[in-house]
């Protein structure tokens, strides 16, 4: 099967992870998977990679300028990706992330009939509402999320919420829940683990809300426990007020922060049987997502403590392989949940151990693509 993959962003930015990864596991069980994607965005510096290179999968970069102005960028690329989109006859589109970018994947299914996927990961336009974004820019992207999922053939949903969303509005479209998952392969597994006093954090601060709760814990956490080591690693538009409470609260020596970097080198400052801390607000937005640094965390032998909302629970399996605190504006809830965990550390290295295990299996990335192979097929054979 010929499957062209749409990503509104550049293939090494974040925005891409999971595409990238279905992409690659899509083309590893023997298709051919074609990945659209910009050649340069904010992720990358707007600065080109003139030979992408990623297993199973060609890479195709329409033409655009690469300034720093997105919207500049914009209508070249999209009348260039026009021509890549119908020279490339495939058996499936698959949309990832409804934008002006990727919204043209649905003219094969109106010229040729091809089937097309939409692929929802979160609620893209209440996430740029919710960062700021201009009126214009949210309003185009929640433009193009509902002409997409309702002109699309079957949709690939990333949680729970998103699917009783879907089902509510269109309840005859065919639809599958597929997370997000990780590539254990790329995480160096151990078998003895030696629990440290140490907590973290990882991902993309846009927001402060993110991790908030998390730095107002910590003086009770390190009161307890003086020797807890923290480390904030992860970069974006809200990190300059995180270093300022950090600051404020007079916890500097305990936290690092490392600002960005590629997700993969978050080895360097963990070791198995740390504590990775996904509290997350309770908001339609954390319902609807799939927060990819769970399945990371335990992909790292480390402890994932979730707040509830979402799927978050049942990514833990509701405490079994992680720790479940209730949602709520409450740091010291938090606090008592990090200081119970870092104590006992039998528990601690058991959970650690269950959630690698979990990791390669269940929550990899192979198994997440079975599903999808299986979903696209059978919409393209019921077209």
């Amino acid at each position: 099967m010929k499957i062209l993959v749409l990503s509104s962003g550049s293939y090494k930015s974040p925005l891409a992870l999971r595409v990238v990864a279905l992409s690659k596991h899509l083309g590893k069980r023997g298709n051919t998977v074609l990945l659209m994607a910009p050649s340069a965005d904010k992720y990358n510096k707007f600065t080109p990679d003139k030979h992408p290179k990623l297993p199973f999968t060609q890479v195709i970069q329409p033409w655009q300028p690469t300034t720093k102005s997105a919207m500049f960028n914009l209508v070249p690329y999209i009348l260039s990706s026009l021509v890549a989109l119908l020279s490339h006859r495939v058996d499936a589109i698959y949309l990832c992330k409804p934008t002006p970018i990727t919204i043209l994947g649905l003219l094969p299914r109106v010229l040729f009939g091809t089937p097309v996927i939409l692929d929802l990961d979160d609620l893209g336009s209440e996430v740029m509402k919710s960062q700021g974004q201009s009126i214009l820019q949210y309003k185009l992207v929640a433009w193009c999320e509902k002409i997409a999922a309702r002109y699309a053939s079957g949709i690939v949903v990333a949680s729970t919420y998103l699917e009783e969303l879907v089902k509510t509005e269109y309840p005859d479209k065919p639809l599958v829940v597929i997370p997000n998952g990780v590539d254990p392969d790329d995480y160096v597994a151990t078998n003895k683990i030696q629990p440290r006093n140490a907590v973290y954090y990882f991902g993309v601060l846009n927001r402060l809300s993110l991790i908030e709760i998390l730095l107002y814990a910590l003086p009770k956490v390190i009161e307890t426990i003086p020797d807890t080591i923290i480390t904030i690693a992860g970069g974006g538009s809200a990190l300059p007020e995180a270093r300022q409470i950090v600051e404020r609260l007079g916890l500097s020596a305990s936290v690092t922060f490392t600002d960005w970097i590629p997700f993969l080198d978050i080895q360097k400052y963990v070791q198995p049987g740390d504590v990775g801390v996904c509290y997350q607000p309770d908001t339609p937005t954390v319902r609807a997502a799939s927060i990819m640094k769970v399945f990371q965390y335990m992909a790292m032998s480390t402890v994932p403590v979730v707040s509830e909302v979402g799927d978050l629970p049942i990514y833990v399996q509701h405490g079994r392989i992680g720790k479940v605190v209730p949602a709520g504006d409450d740091p010291k809830t938090l606090a008592l949940t990090l200081i119970e965990v870092l104590k006992d550390t039998n528990n601690r290295a058991k959970m650690a151990s269950l959630a690698r295990q979990v990791a390669e299996t269940d929550y990899s990335w192979s198994s997440r693509t079975q599903l999808l192979d299986e979903f696209i097929r059978t919409v393209k054979g019921s077209k």
